[in-house]
């Protein structure tokens, strides 16, 4: 465990695990503390010398989790390991549904606009969800930046080829030269005819041929199914309609997996070498190979360790920061769609959701709030806490039983120290 310290004029120093100097700096008033998580304190005096050592910055970028590590002198300083956020774009598909509903309710004759949200018309504009990714990669760096004298960063990237992916022949000498021109549309004028095309007219549950034929998609839209031709199959109007009203369960699957995520990596490679081109670059095969070699277990903040040490031996650290990227806030007023029942949006008994508290000597998080009183509280991972085992009367938390931590942010933040087998 160590103590970050930063300098009077905010540049960062070593960090210390000298706990009773840090103690006596700060009942001396010759220190603050300006962080709990991590515990960093700055010095109100200017240091007799100010020597750093080359601190290096690995990071295993991720488009669900990101690790990071910061190594020096053979010894892990700092890791972390960052879960991002996947509920953008559902949110942002409930806003647009509420909107239009709620014009239609209220606005029903005005005269309809088109194109007049600036933001979707900027050039090499960023959706609201890879943005997110890419800022907190951007965000999480800066972060190490202000607690360590970071000399170096390292980034494990990966390039993805999609059309590879979808169609492994292309490795091919003799198909790489052309494959790529010719897709699975080749030929066709969209590609519902080429669904048409391929699964021969005929409907995929009943046989059907001379009807008419209707394209369906194996997952819906709205749960996050693509126009992609494996999640696309041919269907009679009567068996789709049937499949729609729930008459029909048919045992459908897409073949294959969605690249979005694969998509996602390629935007966050690109957008972090052109935010750090001095960055070096490393891959996943290489960070696999000295993992293995060093016998650590699979993990991002592992791979943020092997990246930051450059495949050597060093003196690893025996706590980790977990840390939740979550929105900044609650932004629904009300709920229902006649009535409209208004939801606090303020605190309760002095708590916000996402408040880091403490009840029974452990930290946990504002899960939800009751206006009676109460709360819900969860870990760093999303997961309810259960108190099922204490006294009655205190197996759901009173909030004035909370002691508040720290307030609600847009990255949440917990230690927990790391257990290892000795065998």
């Amino acid at each position: 465990m160590y103590v970050y310290v930063i300098s009077k004029d905010g540049q960062p120093l070593m960090p210390t695990a000298r706990f009773g100097k840090v103690r006596r700096l700060l009942n001396s008033k010759k220190a603050k503390v300006v962080k709990r998580c991590p515990f960093t304190i700055r010095l109100l005096y200017e240091p007799e010398t100010r020597i750093v050592q080359e601190t290096v910055l690995g990071v295993d970028t991720g488009s669900k989790n990101i690790g990071t590590a910061a190594v020096s002198n053979g010894k892990v300083l700092y890791q972390s390991q960052v879960r991002l956020r996947t509920d953008i774009k559902s949110k942002m598909t409930g806003r647009r549904q509420a909107r239009r509903n709620r014009r239609f309710r209220k606005c029903r004759y005005r005269k309809p606009r088109f194109l007049n949200r600036v933001n979707s018309t900027k050039l090499n504009r960023l959706p609201p969800s890879v943005k997110h990714k890419v800022q907190a990669h951007i965000d999480e760096i800066e972060f190490c930046k202000t607690i360590l004298p970071v000399s170096k960063v390292v980034l494990e990237v990966s390039q993805f080829d999609p059309h590879l992916m979808k169609n492994p022949a292309l490795i091919s000498e003799k198909i790489r030269h052309w494959g790529y021109q010719k897709g699975f549309d080749y030929g066709f004028s969209s590609r519902r005819a080429a669904v048409l095309h391929r699964d021969r007219y005929t409907c995929k549950i009943c046989g059907a041929k001379k009807t008419r034929l209707e394209v369906h998609h194996v997952v819906y839209r709205k749960n996050g199914g693509t126009d992609d031709e494996t999640n696309l199959i041919t269907l009679c109007a009567k068996c789709h309609k049937d499949l729609h009203d729930g008459k029909i369960t048919p045992d459908m699957h897409p073949k294959k997996k969605k690249l979005k995520h694969a998509t996602h990596m390629n935007i966050i490679r690109s957008q972090l070498l052109k935010i750090y081109p001095e960055a070096v670059e490393t891959y996943g095969f290489v960070t696999k190979e000295n993992r293995n070699h060093l016998r650590l277990p699979k993990d991002h903040y592992t791979d943020a360790v092997v990246i930051a040490s450059g495949g050597r031996s060093v003196r690893l650290n025996d706590e980790i920061f977990y840390k939740a990227r979550v929105s900044k806030g609650d932004y629904q007023l009300a709920k229902g769609i006649r009535g409209e029942q208004k939801i606090p949006v303020g605190k309760i008994r002095g708590f916000r959701k996402f408040d880091k508290v403490r009840y029974y000597k452990s930290e946990y998080f504002i899960k939800g709030r009751m206006n009676s009183g109460y709360a819900v509280l969860m870990d760093i991972f999303g997961i309810k806490a259960d108190f099922s085992d204490l006294p009655k009367g205190q197996k759901t938390p009173k909030l004035t039983n909370l002691k508040r931590l720290t307030a609600r942010n847009g990255c949440l933040c917990t230690r927990e120290k790391i257990t290892r087998s000795t065998a």
